[in-house]
């Protein structure tokens, strides 16, 4: 039993059922909730960048993106500045101004797809899951042929097509968006994924951290939501 409560099948399910009951919760919960991602999202890049940025600044520019992302972007600009200055280090500043764009804006995102419509939120939570999923299992029982295996050894071109196909048909039949941007929107949750899997091999970790067993820490699993919430929202728009 002990086991099955630690297994990747149970972690999933917990993030899922909270997820969701996130997505119908008040707004201020849920602010709450975005907030704090960011705030872990930025000190497991940190951390594996091995950079010291204080996580608080990733929610402030969360939560002045939640307002205005353009002046979302320039704050992030400003702590950027702040922490390259006190260093004199360039590879700092960019490292700064990368971690609170992916950590504070990105998520941002999240909320404004919450704002206009929570069904829309939870279409795009069930429509990642989707492809995750099924790229996993069709990847483990069917995978031959690898996919970028520089970045991630174990995905295949069969695992992404099992994930891409079922994403597909998911849009299909929930959403009103085309075939075409349904398929952009597949390669943008795709490319989340590689976008992580490039840092950790760049630094040599398996995973930013071991906060959800197998799944990693929350920066593993909420990297394809990141990418696709400002393409969804602009669909949507």
């Amino acid at each position: 039993m002990e086991r099955f409560y630690k297994s990747r099948e149970f972690i999933g399910l917990t993030v899922g059922i909270v997820s969701i009951a996130l997505v119908f919760s008040p707004f201020y919960i849920f602010l709450f909730a975005l907030a704090l991602l960011s705030f872990v999202i930025a000190w497991e890049v940190s951390k594996a960048l091995k950079i010291y940025l204080n996580p608080l600044f990733a929610i402030l520019v969360f939560l002045t993106a939640c307002i205005h992302t353009g002046v979302g972007i320039v704050i992030s600009a400003f702590f950027s500045l702040v922490i390259g200055y006190r260093s004199w280090n360039m590879e700092d500043f960019l490292k700064s101004l990368f971690i609170l764009i992916y950590a504070g804006v990105l998520p941002s995102y999240l909320y404004s797809i919450k704002i206009m419509d929570s069904y829309q939120l939870l279409k795009l939570l069930i429509f990642v899951w989707v492809i995750d999923v099924a790229s996993y299992y069709v990847g483990k029982n069917f995978g031959k042929h690898p996919f970028f295996p520089k970045l991630s050894p174990k995905k295949t071109w069969e695992g992404f097509m099992g994930g891409f196909i079922s994403g597909i048909t998911f849009l299909y039949f929930v959403s009103d968006i085309s075939i075409i941007y349904g398929c952009f929107l597949v390669l943008c949750a795709v490319a989340g994924d590689l976008f992580k899997s490039f840092i950790k091999r760049q630094v040599g970790i398996k995973d930013f951290s071991g906060a959800l067993g197998e799944h990693g820490g929350f920066t593993d699993r909420f990297d394809s939501l990141l990418f696709t919430a400002p393409v969804y929202l602009a669909l949507l728009n």
